[in-house]
């Protein structure tokens, strides 16, 4: 019997494979029935909360079958520097206000939220929608941050790898599971990627990164207002 130790590395290694290759593929039939209609919102957004969970399950059992990783190891843990994270958890949501504000300003004058052409399939049109991309944004919050910050860069840290090395491996896989927004919506998971893992890096916890990212998902998916429909013109 293979010991646990092979286990969890084919469980990492396959969960790596599906993240990095499969799951753009998929990622990006699943988003174009979402913008031809094919597929309910509201069913899209609860397979995605599952999924999410589903991976961070495989993630949490990889960590538990290794003999040289713990919780801790994957930044389930509390934060070097408290101040930060406490600081960036009561100071963004704050911040937050007057952003949504201008959004919804902006819309109503008839502007466009700048990026959100990448995701606007995603965006919930009901209030029941609503709630499950609020569930959307905190399960990508917590599971992604655990699946790309705290296991991959302990991964690599753990095949030779030095923690900038790895972290920058993570964030090319992250990147490429958003390849299914197309180029720009990838290249802006590229930056929210490095502001993430920089979090992770200086606090050595996933509390901030799982606050901000949760936050960011917030924001684009559940308080990104749709353009206004213009009134149809009454010939005369």
């Amino acid at each position: 019997m293979p010991s646990t130790v092979v286990w969890s590395w084919v469980l990492a290694v396959g969960l790596i494979s599906y993240l990095a290759v499969v799951a753009p593929l998929l990622g990006r039939r699943s988003y174009e029935k979402l913008e031809k209609g094919l597929t309910p919102l509201s069913r899209g957004l609860a397979l995605s909360i599952v999924e999410l969970w589903a991976l961070a399950a495989v993630a949490l059992l990889v960590v538990g079958l290794s003999p040289s990783l713990d919780l801790a190891d994957v930044g389930l843990r509390p934060p070097d520097d408290p101040s930060l994270t406490y600081g960036i958890a009561v100071a963004l949501p704050v911040a937050m206000v007057p952003l949504v504000l201008f959004m919804r300003w902006l819309v109503n004058n008839g502007g466009k939220v700048p990026g959100s052409d990448a995701y606007s399939a995603l965006l919930p049109r009901t209030p029941g929608q609503r709630w499950l991309a609020g569930g959307v944004a905190v399960s990508a919050g917590i599971c992604e941050e655990l699946i790309y910050r705290g296991l991959f860069i302990a991964l690599g840290v753990a095949l030779g790898l030095s923690p900038l090395a790895a972290a920058a491996v993570a964030v090319a896989v992250f990147m490429l599971g958003h390849l299914y927004q197309g180029l720009s919506g990838a290249l802006l998971s590229l930056l929210a990627g490095i502001a993430f893992t920089g979090l992770y890096l200086r606090t050595g916890s996933l509390i901030a990164p799982i606050v901000v990212h949760v936050l960011v998902d917030l924001r684009s998916l559940v308080f990104t207002p749709l353009p206004q429909a213009r009134p149809a013109r009454v010939e005369s």
